[in-house]
């Protein structure tokens, strides 16, 4: 088993995203999806190193099957040192894979999903909001701007990598680890993601000549109210209860809100199904602009076409509520 160790400069701080944690990057390569039938010959575990003041990044390498144990023995020997493990879609994928392999080798150690970020799975969970195509990790990369050469992908290594059993070819070894080595160095701008998660569901105000950080927790729809709760950074200065004929809004604990908005449904294109509300209805003056990109009548504000939502207009529309009731 081999360890091969890089270390580099990058500009992300991770303490912006993780305060208070020890975390790492992990990913890994097998010889197939079967944790039962197929083994685990590569992993790469990324971290910034304080003592070198760099971002270190350490692959380990079995140069046989048989290695596999010796492997994930270093590997536990490594994570046990982070309380936050950061993978993309590691939580169904990487970290199942491993525990079962761990077991398998009769090893007593589990990775607990506590210890875990899946940035997949915080995607997913926002996939209406950022309106991605879909969310493969190319998809991502591009929408942050990261456009890379992704020569060979996982099951191309698959086949490198038995080939090297056998021939010993150094060219296949160095494009394994290529692939491997590449992905986690992305993740570093990966992580962005979260950022981009951030500013689609926050806006700020200013209430009382004091600005105050909004952010949406959670929308969904029931019946024909579109519901957002969400919560600010700081107390508002008094409890806001309104009750009208086509929106409610109650602050809780002044620092936390929930908004139900009566939508009406028609189709924007002849193709696409929509959620909207008429401005005229609303007993207060909105001074929202639409901002779907959709040439419509100047007293609609589209919150929702198809299944995506439409997050500038539901920003503007918190706002401006918020900015009458206060």
């Amino acid at each position: 088993m081999e360890i091969i160790t890089d270390r580099f400069y990058h500009k992300l701080n991770i303490n912006d995203y993780f305060k208070n944690m020890d975390g790492c990057f992990l990913d890994i390569e097998t010889t197939g999806l079967s944790r039962k039938n197929n083994i685990i010959y590569l992993v790469g575990v990324l971290y910034f190193d304080k003592n070198y003041n760099l971002w270190t990044l350490t692959q380990l390498f079995a140069n046989n099957q048989k290695e596999e144990k010796q492997l994930l023995e270093q590997l536990i020997s490594m994570l046990s040192t982070f309380d936050n493990i950061i993978t993309y879609n590691g939580d169904s994928f990487d970290i199942p894979f491993i525990n079962y392999r761990l077991k398998y080798n009769s090893i007593n150690y589990t990775i607990s999903k506590s210890s875990s970020t899946d940035l997949y799975s915080i995607v997913k969970a926002n996939k209406q909001i950022l309106n991605f195509d879909n969310l493969k990790l190319k998809t991502i990369e591009e929408n942050l701007g990261i456009f890379r050469e992704d020569i060979y992908n996982g099951k191309d290594c698959i086949d490198f990598y038995y080939k090297y059993i056998t021939s010993k070819d150094e060219i296949l070894k160095d494009k394994i680890l290529k692939h491997n080595y590449d992905d986690l160095y992305y993740m570093l701008d990966i992580i962005k993601i979260l950022d981009l998660i951030k500013d689609k569901k926050s806006v700020n105000l200013v209430l009382n000549k004091k600005t105050i950080l909004l952010t949406i927790d959670e929308i969904f729809l029931y019946g024909d109210m579109f519901n957002i709760n969400g919560f600010f950074n700081t107390n508002l200065e008094k409890e806001i209860i309104c009750f009208s004929q086509y929106f409610n809004i109650v602050t809780e604990e002044l620092n936390k809100f929930k908004a139900s908005i009566e939508f009406k449904k028609a189709y924007i294109t002849p193709t696409e199904k929509c959620i909207y509300i008429d401005k005229n209805d609303f007993e207060i003056p909105m001074y929202v602009k639409d901002l779907s990109g959709y040439k419509i009548p100047q007293n609609i504000l589209i919150l929702m076409i198809e299944r995506k939502y439409c997050m500038d207009n539901i920003r503007s529309l918190l706002k401006q509520l918020f900015i009458q009731l206060v």
